[in-house]
């Protein structure tokens, strides 16, 4: 039995460390959605602060700039901030990439969330505090 209890452990540990933390979680739930073009699923994520912003029209015209990347890949961390809770991530499409910087409150909701193309030839963003416009 106790085999069994340590193997289930290893497990979840494996399971768990697999996920990545919970703000790329989030960013990549996002990244989906506006990728999606889901206005519903995007705003869920948001505060309440800046909910009444987001528009389809604003969503689309991102979905737009996301699809003419290509498909998408998903995430790599580029910045970790947690003192300012401010994330930036390189999202990865099949042709390019784009850099994809939020800002969470105190209750770990999107108090602001940006995506830039990077330039051709640019896999990742600038290596110094690449999302300090959020700051």
């Amino acid at each position: 039995m106790r085999r069994f209890v340590v193997a289930g452990l290893f497990l979840a540990a494996l399971v768990g460390c697999g996920r990545g933390s919970s703000q790329q979680s989030l960013a990549d739930t996002v990244t989906k959605a506006v990728y999606n073009n889901d206005i519903s699923q995007v705003s869920d994520d948001f505060n309440a602060l800046i909910r009444p912003q987001l528009t389809r029209a604003s969503v689309g015209s991102l979905s737009d700039k996301m699809h003419a990347q290509g498909e998408y890949k998903g995430l790599e961390q580029v910045q970790n901030d947690a003192s300012e809770r401010l994330y930036g991530y390189a999202a990865k499409f099949s042709n390019g990439s784009m850099l994809v910087c939020m800002k969470l409150d105190q209750d770990g909701k999107i108090a602001a969330y940006r995506v830039e193309p990077l330039g051709a030839g640019q896999p990742g963003p600038p290596a110094s505090n690449p999302c300090s416009m959020l700051k």
